[in-house]
C-alpha cells in the first residue's frame, strides 16, 4: 500500500508527514531518527550528501556545502560545490529525495505528495518547487500556502469552532511572511500577504557571529577566524539567549560574554522590518489589528522574546 505525504521544504530544515491508520497526521522520521532534516547539500567525488553532515560542513565553511537555497527559488542562481554547479531546483530535489528515501523504510512507497510554499512566493518560485519535487520522483498534485497549512493544523489540533480573521506570522530560518486570513471551519481565504525571502534565523545567527567577532577583537586585538565561531555555534547560543540574560562563549581559550540586551539591540532593525510588513498586510486586508482574533506563530525564530514582544505591539 502506498502512502500520501506532506512535505515542508524549509529554508533551514525540511520535514515530512503522513496520515496513519487512525487518520492522524504523524511526522515521518528520517534515517537518523530525527523529525527534521537540515536543508543542506554537499558533494564530493560525484556523491551528494544531504542533512546534518552537510550542515556542519556549511557552518565551518560556507563554500563547502550549499544551504539557504530556498531563498533563491525561481532564480538562475548557481551554487558551486567542488567542480560542479547546481541551481536551487536541483539542490531542493536532493533534499526531497533524502526525505523520500528515508521515508520508504518506514512507510513504504509514496503515491502522491502535497508540498507547502510561502504565500508570497512568485509564480516562478512556485513552479520551481513543483519541479524539484518531480525531479525527486514525486507525483505532486497539490501545493498549499504555508499560512493555510498552519491554519488547517491549528483547526485540527484545537477542534471546535474556528472562524474569523487571523494572522499567520511565519518567521523561520531564512524567510519571513505574514498572512491575514479569514477562516470558516476548513475553508481558509488569504486576504493579504506580505514578506521577504531573505529574513530569518540565519540573519540573526550572522548578527550574533558579528557581535562575537567584534568583542573578541576588542579583547585580544586579533581578528577571530570564522571557523572558530560558526553560524552553527551562533544558532545554539541564540537559543540560550531566549532563556537567559547573557551567555559566556569560550572562543580560543577566551571567554566572550554576550548579553540578551546586546543581541536584541543588534537584531532590532530586522525585527522592525517584520513589523512594518505586518502593518502593511493588515492595511492591505482592509482591517484594523483589533479585527484579528489571534496570531498563529510558525517558524523557530518566533521563539525569540524580542520577536514575540514585537508581535504583541503590532497586533
Amino acid at each position: 500500500m502506498s502512502s500520501f505525504v506532506g512535505i515542508d521544504l524549509g529554508t533551514t530544515f525540511s520535514a515530512m508527514a503522513t496520515i496513519d491508520d487512525s487518520g492522524r497526521p504523524v511526522i515521518v522520521h528520517n534515517a537518523e531518527g530525527e523529525n527534521i532534516t537540515p536543508s543542506c547539500v554537499t558533494e564530493e567525488g560525484g556523491t551528494v550528501e544531504v542533512g546534518e553532515f552537510a550542515r556542519r560542513a556549511w557552518g565551518a565553511d560556507s563554500t563547502a556545502a550549499a544551504a539557504r537555497f530556498k531563498r533563491d527559488m525561481g532564480t538562475s542562481t548557481e551554487y558551486k560545490l567542488n567542480d560542479h554547479s547546481f541551481n536551487p531546483v536541483e539542490l531542493s530535489s536532493f533534499v526531497i529525495k533524502k526525505l523520500v528515501q528515508d521515508a520508504k523504510k518506514n512507510i513504504g512507497d509514496i503515491s502522491e505528495a502535497v508540498v507547502t510554499i510561502p504565500a508570497n512566493f512568485s509564480n516562478d518560485a512556485r513552479e520551481s518547487t513543483m519541479q524539484a519535487a518531480k525531479e525527486a520522483g514525486l507525483n505532486v498534485n497539490y501545493i498549499v500556502n504555508e499560512p493555510t497549512a498552519a491554519a488547517l493544523f491549528y483547526a485540527y489540533k484545537n477542534g471546535g469552532d474556528f472562524h474569523g480573521n487571523y494572522a499567520v506570522y511565519d518567521l523561520g530560518g531564512g524567510t519571513f511572511d505574514v498572512s491575514i486570513i479569514r477562516v470558516d471551519g476548513q475553508e481558509v481565504d488569504v486576504l493579504a500577504t506580505n514578506g521577504v525571502s531573505k529574513l530569518g534565523g540565519d540573519d540573526f545567527d550572522r548578527t550574533l557571529v558579528e557581535l562575537v567577532q567584534a568583542k573578541y577583537q576588542d579583547q585580544t586585538g586579533v581578528a577571530l577566524d570564522p571557523e572558530d565561531f560558526t553560524t552553527n555555534d551562533a544558532e545554539d547560543e541564540k537559543k540560550s539567549l531566549s532563556k537567559r540574560k547573557s551567555v559566556l562563549i569560550r572562543v580560543n581559550k577566551k571567554i566572550v560574554e554576550i548579553t540578551k540586551e546586546e543581541f536584541e539591540e543588534a537584531i532590532s532593525t530586522l525585527v522592525t522590518q517584520a513589523e512594518l510588513l505586518c502593518e502593511s498586510a493588515i492595511e492591505e486586508a482592509g482591517l484594523d489589528a483589533k479585527n484579528i482574533k489571534s496570531v498563529l506563530l510558525a517558524g523557530g525564530s518566533t521563539r525569540i522574546p524580542l520577536v514575540r514582544e514585537s508581535i504583541e505591539r503590532v497586533f
